[in-house]
């Protein structure tokens, strides 16, 4: 008689669990990156580098985009926790000499954001201020043009380049 029961309990069972699980909605792309593109100075239109970038995070060995090659712009991941992230930009000439060095602040607030209890918790961020510094006349100006830094992988910030910087 147990087994009889135990036949027809177990598919039940089984499909009771099967209709309980309820499928998990997380982000395939959860990678939020602050987006830089560089620009002409004189004509404001993109422009492609001829340099080879490296980014890395100042006060640390963390190399964030490595040498990077006819780019028009570059994606980067910013911390979590600190309230700002200063970013030292190098770019390398013909002969592999550093021949200008950026230093870029980003002044920002840190958001948690969750999509649900199933799936890890990112950091959205908003930008509140950025600054730069260079020994050389590489960088014309840097503009903000968008604070918020999330999954959309939108353009943040916009180096402007002298014309001379090719």
């Amino acid at each position: 008689m147990s087994k009889n029961i135990l036949a027809i309990l177990a598919p039940l069972l089984g499909i009771t669990l099967l209709a309980s699980c309820e499928s998990i909605d997380c982000t395939v792309d959860n990678v939020v990156t602050l987006g830089i593109g560089f620009y002409d100075a004189e004509s404001g239109s993109a422009k492609t580098i001829s340099d080879t970038l490296t980014v890395t995070a100042n006060g640390t060995d963390s190399i964030l985009y490595n040498q990077g090659s006819r780019v028009s712009s570059i994606k980067l991941p910013l911390s979590y926790w600190q309230e700002a992230d200063t970013l030292n930009l190098t770019f390398y000439d013909a002969e592999n000499d550093a021949s200008h060095v950026v230093t870029l602040s980003v002044k920002k607030t840190n958001t948690p954001h969750h999509e649900s209890p199933d799936c890890p918790t990112t950091m959205f961020h908003e930008i509140k201020e950025i600054a730069f510094t260079s020994a050389t006349q590489y960088v014309d100006s840097i503009t903000l043009t968008d604070p918020k830094v999330n999954y959309a992988s939108q353009e943040n910030i916009k180096i402007y380049l002298h014309p001379t910087s090719d």
